[in-house]
């Protein structure tokens, strides 16, 4: 399985989502563009390649490939659904190996692929096919850690002057227990210990977080007028 078909993967990704639009509402903005599926797919892909650059495996070079081109592929059904969109993709790409035969012959097995690409979604299943297993995780760890401090910033009202104190209180709560759940979640001993590391970056974050609001720690739970006209009954 050459090298190239990985970017025979990118450019055919690019191609079919290009300017189309996402049909379905995001609290984050970014997500509203096809550029974001994109570039979830290529860091997706990046983490597969850092799982398995971790991992004491027994994949082939061509079984490592065909991982990375799943992962390059896995989403690209998404543009048109957050629901049934894992289906959606394994049927564009089979259409898009049907029409290019030339492709689909150097994939060293495209009904693996195409499986790849339909089961990534189902986080809960427990699979035996430990190319799956590693999607999965690469998947899972993708928009954790400093990205998801971002993306916890993006559930406040940025006009809310108590903004900071309850962006520590989202990360305090959801945030660590979303990593919590993430665990129970991943395949891989790397994965657990990439989780891990995102996980002591946001505590840590958090932490210079709270300190800096010294002072003012007990806002965001009790409003400034409410927390001194206490003091007038003194």
């Amino acid at each position: 399985m050459e090298e190239s078909v990985l970017h025979l993967g990118k450019g055919f990704l690019v191609s079919y989502l290009k300017d189309k639009a996402i049909q379905y509402e995001n609290i984050h903005p970014w997500r509203n563009k096809w550029e974001f599926v994109v570039l979830h797919c290529l860091r997706v892909e990046g983490y597969v390649v850092k799982l398995l650059n971790r991992e004491n495996h027994n994949l082939s070079e061509d079984e490592i490939k065909l991982t990375r081109l799943a992962a390059i592929l896995h989403d690209v059904g998404r543009i048109h659904a957050r629901e049934g969109h894992a289906l959606i993709g394994r049927n564009i790409v089979e259409q898009w190996l049907e029409e290019n035969s030339r492709i689909s012959e150097s994939i060293c097995d495209t009904t693996r692929l195409l499986k790849l690409i339909e089961s990534h979604s189902n986080k809960e299943q427990v699979e035996e096919d430990y190319c799956l297993k590693i999607l999965k995780d690469a998947d899972i760890l993708d928009e954790i850690g400093a990205m998801s401090i971002f993306m916890a910033s993006n559930w406040i009202d940025k006009g809310d002057p108590y903004f900071f104190q309850l962006l520590y209180n989202r990360l305090d709560t959801f945030e660590m227990n979303f990593c919590e759940e993430g665990f129970k979640l991943l395949n891989t001993k790397a994965g657990k210990e990439i989780l891990e590391e995102k996980k002591t970056f946001i505590a840590q974050f958090n932490s210079g977080l709270r300190d800096e609001l010294y002072g003012t720690e007990v806002f965001g739970e009790v409003k400034i007028d409410d927390y001194f006209s206490s003091f007038s009954n003194l």
